[in-house]
């Protein structure tokens, strides 16, 4: 892969992170997806750099930048405006994979950019795996001036739960937070909701329901822009209960239990939650 600029967010398990950014007239990289560690790597392996004449600079992340941990969780989220040519890699520590993607509906671009830049969500990304070395990375590749934002969690799973593909060309986030056996389901029932209708009024339950078959249906038809309306729209309705706002990792805990329905609806809940 060739590039003008290549920004690496490496995240340490404990919420540090150091952003190592590498500029040349080009830069020739790969992600290493068949081998381990060895101490000759990089800081920031497994990406690979082929080319020579490269001046690297390592910082620490800035204000815009948001790092928590949770458990065997971290969630990160970062504000970008980058130009054309840079390439953006968030390296996440071993055994943990991202599983829940979002972005800005409304990127703000900064003063005196106007113009220069525009401003929407980020187009088409990877996630990038090496099983052996236990990593993962999310990459963007930027083809024009552009302002976004970013927000994402990664889990720390065991070596056997560890994704075997070395990669996953995404367009949005769906691609990510649904597996496409879940799109198999049928509908969503009132059963289904059980967990949820506890602690919703169940006057209530019918419009959930009805969100929840709307994005079901959409993505079934390849309608993702009508997918992400109707997730926005089951969004308000749970969130507007607040005693299950409290309640939300409780609840996606419980549904991350059962069968594909429930796993269907346990990642919307992640989505929203994030």
């Amino acid at each position: 892969m060739l590039t003008k600029f290549l920004l690496v967010q490496k995240i340490e398990e404990n919420g540090d992170a150091n952003f190592h950014l590498l500029k040349s007239d080009y830069i020739q990289w790969h992600f290493e997806n068949r081998k381990t560690e060895l101490k000759t790597d990089s800081v920031f392996f497994p990406f690979v750099i082929d080319s020579d004449d490269i001046k690297i600079t390592t910082n620490k992340p800035g204000a815009e930048t948001k790092i928590s941990v949770k458990e065997s969780e971290i969630t990160f989220a970062d504000d970008y405006a980058v130009p054309a040519g840079f390439t953006i890699a968030i390296l996440f520590p071993e055994n943990f994979v991202p599983r829940i993607i979002k972005f800005k509906d409304k990127p703000i671009i900064p003063i005196g950019l106007n113009g220069q830049f525009v401003s929407n969500t980020q187009g088409q990304f990877q996630i990038l795996y090496n099983k052996l070395a236990k990593r993962s990375a999310i990459v963007f590749n930027i083809h024009q001036n552009v302002c976004f934002g970013f927000k994402c969690s990664a889990k720390k799973i065991n070596d056997n739960e560890f994704p075997i593909n070395e990669s996953i060309d995404a367009d949005d986030f769906f691609d990510v937070i649904i597996n496409t056996e879940l799109l198999n389901i049928e509908t969503i029932s009132n059963d289904d909701l059980k967990i949820i209708n506890t602690t919703l009024n169940a006057s209530d339950l019918d419009d959930v329901k009805e969100s929840i078959n709307e994005v079901l249906n959409a993505l079934k038809a390849g309608n993702k822009k009508q997918a992400k309306n109707s997730l926005d729209k089951f969004g308000k309705y749970v969130l507007n209960g607040t005693s299950l706002t409290g309640n939300l990792t409780k609840i996606i805990d419980s549904y991350n239990k059962g069968g594909a329905p429930y796993q269907f609806i346990a990642k919307l809940l992640e989505y929203i939650s994030l």
